[in-house]
């Protein structure tokens, strides 16, 4: 059996001379620290996902407290106000609702219902009340009402959907009745009155639905996202291509003239 020296002067060296194995050198390594760049990157990124997710979660906890007060502590900024809950009074226009159809939120599916909330200064918050059965005629939703009058709402404020990338078409008689995305800025484009720049996920209302409520939206599920898996794979990679690339070179020392490998002796009895 070989010692380790013995087995390390198999090796010949001179192939770290040539050409092609130092090209297949460089290549490997700047291939690995590529890898090993992503999978940082997407360690990067979860650290990142963990501080949100912890914003989130303690926004959430908090007790609702009236627009009015949030508004006048925070101002109107959508990234300052998102996810707190709230509470707010107002009055629903049946007359600008509008649906978002093909919604999904975990085993509910259907359509969006959005009924704006006239505020007392006039301007109007989107309400997502909640979803409804594909194919339910409206806007405005038939069997799913809303009270006449006053309202209170209790519900959590939401900073809207990004736009799509080609956005929203013009609405052919510039009533806005349906529409892909929650873009607030499109919204108030096209309605008169003054649209806040956050919408309120509806949890609960007085009064009540005179008929039947839309399922309401539930809060988004508080995860990690795939960051840490893909950290992983990336620093697998990397260490396949070092252990690949030096595996090939280190075949290649020792096939040189022979392969420099000789069989071990055959012990005598």
């Amino acid at each position: 059996m070989r010692t380790y020296p013995e087995f390390v002067a198999a090796f010949d060296r001179s192939v770290l001379r040539q050409p092609r194995w130092i090209l297949a050198f460089i290549v490997g390594l700047l291939l690995a620290m590529a890898f090993v760049r992503l999978g940082v990157w997407q360690l990067d990124r979860l650290d990142q996902r963990r501080s949100e997710n912890s914003l989130v979660a303690e926004r959430r906890d908090q007790e609702p407290r009236p627009l009015v007060s949030l508004v006048t502590q925070y101002g109107l900024d959508p990234d300052t106000l998102d996810h707190r809950p709230v509470t707010v009074v107002g009055r629903y226009r049946t007359d600008l609702e509008f649906i978002s159809i093909g919604r999904t939120y975990g085993d509910v599916s259907g359509t969006m219902v959005v009924t704006p909330l006239e505020l007392p200064d006039g301007s109007l918050l989107m309400v997502v009340r909640g979803i409804v059965p594909t194919g339910t005629p409206g806007p405005p939703v038939e069997g799913f009402g809303v009270p006449t009058g006053q309202v209170d709402l209790v519900g959590r404020l939401d900073s809207g959907e990004e736009p799509l990338r080609l956005g929203e078409p013009d609405p052919e008689d510039g009533v806005v009745r349906s529409i892909s995305r929650i873009d607030l800025s499109y919204l108030d484009k096209w309605m008169a009155e003054k649209v806040l720049p956050v919408s309120l996920i509806l949890e609960s209302q007085a009064p009540t639905d005179p008929v039947d409520s839309p399922v309401p939206v539930p809060p988004d599920e508080l995860t990690e996202g795939p960051h840490l898996g893909y950290a992983i794979q990336w620093f697998a990679f990397a260490a396949i291509v070092v252990a690949g690339v030096g595996g090939l070179i280190w075949r290649a020392g020792k096939d040189v003239e022979g392969g420099g490998t000789e069989p071990d002796p055959v012990p005598h009895p």
